[in-house]
């Protein structure tokens, strides 16, 4: 009997096998959607460029970029113009093009007959005004704690964003100031030892960002984790900032946002 139940396992766990076979969802492929990376910290040539690109299907994760877009920032206060010249691979690039805090610029975007328009005001990024590098060795962990420290204003709603660059790790972070306002704040950053050594260089940045940036930002940082570049291709449900102005059912994607960052680098002791 036992060898006749193990031929029948056999045969039934055969058949299962046999039968295996792909199978290939049929998600309706959809229009492709323009998509807009226009974040630009100024005097930082790798974010002082705006990429174009469309969505793809949802089995693909190549975006075909787009060369064959106008593509204009103006300065609002001074009515001046700055076209941003085509250089290859969806990427839009003006080396004139320096951004000052407190001043309006308008991004407009001229794709297949439609133009899209977002407006962006650079805010005064705080200043980093200590860093703190301690040890912790409680409770069976090993690790480095690193805090940059910054001066909350008092007198406005502040909204952060801040990057880390590590020798095995990028992240980025928001936040707001609802709990510390006014008060002498940190932005704290804890690593491992085997991740971080002596003589190791860390690059921190910190701006002030809007609330709608904000809550952009922090939708997409909620899903995709804080290890992913929340500039990169943004996902189908999440609207920015930028409304298309001749089909406004044809939204784009993305977000148009200028900053100037103060930043930090610090060798681990």
């Amino acid at each position: 009997m036992k060898k006749v139940f193990q031929i029948v396992l056999f045969l039934t766990v055969f058949s299962f096998i046999s039968c295996e076979e792909d199978i290939v969802l049929d998600f309706d492929k959809t229009v492709p959607k323009l998509v807009i990376e226009a974040n630009i910290f100024a005097e930082e040539s790798i974010y002082n460029k705006i990429h174009l690109s469309t969505t793809t299907d949802y089995y693909s994760n190549i975006y075909p970029s787009i060369d064959d877009a106008q593509v204009v920032i103006k300065d609002l206060s001074e009515n001046v113009d700055y076209p941003f010249l085509n250089i290859g691979n969806g990427d839009f690039s003006n080396l004139n093009f320096n951004p000052k805090n407190g001043i309006s610029y308008e991004l407009t975007v001229v794709y297949k007959d439609e133009v899209y328009k977002a407006v962006s005001t650079p805010l005064q990024a705080p200043e980093i005004t200590d860093i703190q590098q301690t040890e912790n060795n409680n409770m069976g962990g090993d690790w480095y704690e690193f805090r940059f420290y910054y001066q909350d204003n008092p007198d406005e709603e502040n909204y952060y964003l801040s990057q880390m660059i590590a020798p095995t790790s990028v992240s980025f972070g928001t936040w707001n100031d609802q709990f510390d306002n006014g008060n002498l704040t940190s932005d704290l950053f804890i690593f491992l030892k085997e991740d971080v050594e002596s003589g190791d260089t860390l690059y921190y940045a910190i701006n002030s960002i809007n609330k709608d940036y904000y809550n952009y930002l922090s939708k997409i940082l909620s899903i995709s984790g804080s290890a992913t570049n929340p500039f990169a291709s943004p996902m189908g449900t999440i609207k920015g900032n930028i409304v298309n102005q001749t089909n406004k059912d044809n939204h784009a994607l993305g977000y148009f946002h200028i900053a100037k960052r103060n930043y930090y680098t610090y060798i681990v002791k």
